[in-house]
C-alpha cells in the first residue's frame, strides 16, 4: 500500500482526506512545519499533500524544504486561493499540481494518481536509461570463447571511427545487438541510432523509407516524410539484411557513402546528413558481386571495417553464460521466479549446436520458461529431443548449397538410430527438407513420410512464433 504524508492545519479537511484516500493509501499526518523535516528523514513516503493556508507563501519554504529532502517525492499543493503568482511559484519550487480548495474526493485522487503514475514512469525511464548502458556495455558482452573475445576487442577499436562498418554472420548471432554496441561506444553515443531492415520493406518502399519523399511524389504520397537517412543525421544508421537491397537503391546508398548527400523521392532539393552507416547481413556479399547482385564498388565502400560473428556452436564455451543471461532477462519479463538449469537442462544446451543461433537459443528458453513449474529449468521442457548431438562431430554447413554437396559422417550414421541421424541432416541443413534429403540421399517424400511418422518437429516449421 503506498504511504502519503498530509500537511493540514484544518481538522475537517483530514477527516475528509482520512475517509477518502483510507482504502488505498497508508495516510500519516503533519499540522505544521515545526516537525516536517524529522518527519521526512525517518520515513520514505511515496507522496505527499501540503496546504498552504489560506495562501500563506511562507509555506512554500516548507515545500522547498521537502524537495531538498526527498527530491523524487512528488508533492501535490491543495490551497483555498488560486492567486496565479502562488501557483506559479508552487511549481517552480517542485509542486506536481496545485489543487484549489474546496475539491472533491475524485479530484483529489486523480491528482494523487496522476502523479504517482508520473514519478514511475519516470523511474522507469530511469531503469531503462541504465539498463541500455548495461546492454552496451562492451566489457559485460558476454565472450568467453577465444574468437568472440577477438571480435569484442575488434569492435572497441572499430567503434571509436567513422568509418563504414560490415558485419556479417548467420541468422541470430547478434548483428543487431553489436550494432548497438558500436554506437553507444563512439563518439556519436548523444547523438540518434537509426535501425532498418532491408530484407522486411519491399523494394518500391524502401527508397522511400531511408531518403523520405515529397508530398505528391506517388499515389498515397499525401505528405512530406523524413527518411531514415535524415533522421540519423550527427548518428549512426544500421542497415541490417544489406545484401537484399536491389541494385538500383545500391547505387544511391553509394553516393551518400560518398558525397554524405541525397535527394527525396519525388524532390530535387539536396539534403546533406553526416551519418555513420553500419551494415550487416547473413548472405555471401562476394558471391552476389560475383553474380551480379551486389555492386562490387559498394561492397568495397562498406567493407572497410569488417566484423564476422561467430555462430553460437564455434562459441561452445559462451553458451552457459549466454543461457543464464537470457534465462534471467526472460524471466523478468515473464514474471516468472526459475533460478537456474537442472544438470541434464544445461548438458543438452551444451551439447546442441543451435542452428538459429542466439535467437533460437532465446525462443527455446522462453517456452521452456512458460513450461516450467518447477524451480530450474527441466531438460524435457526445453523441447530439444533427440536433436542434442555434439556439434563438434559434424561439419559446419553455412548454407544449404554446401547442405546440398556434403555428407553425413559414415561413424555418425552407423551410431546413431535412423531417427538421429534424419535429425542431424536436417540440423545440417538449417532444417530445410528437401536439402536434409540430398545428405541422406532419399527422395523428399520419402523423408517427409518418415519426419511424420517419428514425430519430428522443429519450430521454423510452425506457422506460429514460440
Amino acid at each position: 500500500m503506498r504511504s502519503i504524508l498530509i500537511i493540514d492545519a484544518e481538522q475537517k479537511w483530514r477527516d475528509f482526506l482520512s475517509e477518502v484516500l483510507a482504502a488505498e493509501y497508508q495516510v500519516s499526518y503533519c499540522v505544521g512545519s515545526r516537525d516536517l523535516a524529522k518527519k521526512i528523514k525517518l520515513v520514505q513516503f511515496d507522496i505527499i499533500l501540503l496546504d498552504l493556508y489560506s495562501g500563506d507563501e511562507s509555506m512554500l519554504a516548507a515545500l522547498v524544504g521537502i524537495k531538498k529532502i526527498s527530491p523524487c517525492t512528488p508533492v501535490v499543493i491543495t490551497s483555498n486561493t488560486e492567486k496565479a503568482e502562488l501557483v506559479v511559484a508552487a511549481i517552480k519550487q517542485g509542486a506536481f499540481d496545485f489543487v484549489i480548495k474546496p475539491y472533491t474526493a475524485v479530484k483529489i485522487k486523480a491528482s494523487l494518481t496522476k502523479a504517482l503514475e508520473n514519478i514511475s514512469l519516470r523511474n522507469e525511464l530511469d531503469y531503462l536509461r541504465r539498463e541500455q548502458d548495461v546492454i552496451y556495455d562492451l566489457n559485460k558482452i558476454i565472450a568467453v570463447s577465444p574468437v568472440m573475445s577477438q571480435v569484442i576487442e575488434g569492435i572497441k577499436k572499430f567503434a571509436q571511427t567513422d568509418s563504414t562498418i560490415l558485419m556479417t554472420g548467420e541468422t541470430g548471432t547478434g548483428k543487431s545487438l553489436m550494432s548497438g554496441a558500436i554506437h553507444y561506444n563512439s563518439l556519436r553515443r548523444g547523438k540518434p541510432f537509426v535501425k532498418i531492415n532491408c530484407a522486411n520493406i519491399q523494394e518500391t518502399l524502401l527508397e522511400s523509407e531511408l531518403f523520405g519523399h515529397e508530398k505528391g511524389a506517388f499515389t498515397g504520397a499525401d505528405k512530406l516524410r523524413i527518411g531514415r537517412f535524415e533522421q540519423a543525421n550527427g548518428g549512426s544508421i544500421f542497415l541490417d539484411e544489406i545484401g537484399e537491397m536491389s541494385i538500383g537503391l545500391q547505387a544511391k546508398l553509394l553516393r551518400v557513402i560518398e558525397d554524405k548527400a541525397f535527394e527525396r523521392v519525388g524532390g530535387n532539393r539536396t539534403i546533406h546528413s553526416d551519418v555513420r552507416i553500419i551494415a550487416a547481413t547473413n548472405r555471401n556479399l562476394d558471391d552476389l558481386v560475383a553474380r551480379g547482385l551486389f555492386r562490387e564498388d559498394l561492397f568495397y565502400r562498406i567493407n572497410v571495417l569488417p566484423i564476422r560473428l561467430p555462430p553460437l556452436r564455434q562459441r561452445q564455451a559462451c553458451i552457459a553464460s549466454l543461457a543464464k543471461l537470457l534465462l534471467d532477462k526472460l524471466c523478468r519479463s515473464l514474471h516468472k521466479s526459475i533460478k537456474g538449469f537442472s544438470a541434464p537442462a544445461l548438458a543438452a544446451i551444451q551439447g546442441y549446436s543451435w542452428p538459429g543461433n542466439i535467437r533460437q537459443l532465446a525462443n527455446t528458453l522462453e517456452r521452456a520458461i512458460l513450461l516450467e513449474d518447477k524451480p530450474e529449468i527441466q531438460v524435457e521442457n526445453l523441447m530439444l529431443g533427440n536433436d542434442v548431438v555434439n556439434a563438434n562431430t559434424l561439419p559446419l554447413v553455412s548454407s544449404p548449397a554446401q547442405a546440398a554437396t556434403a555428407k553425413i559422417p559414415e561413424n555418425l550414421a552407423l551410431a546413431v538410430s535412423e531417427r538421429d541421424n534424419i535429425v542431424a541432416a536436417l540440423e545440417k541443413s538449417l532444417w530445410i527438407q528437401k536439402d536434409a534429403a540430398l545428405l541422406l540421399e532419399v527422395s523428399p517424400r520419402v523423408l517427409n513420410h518418415k519426419i511424420k511418422k517419428m514425430g519430428i518437429t522443429h519450430p521454423r516449421w510452425r506457422k506460429f512464433r514460440f
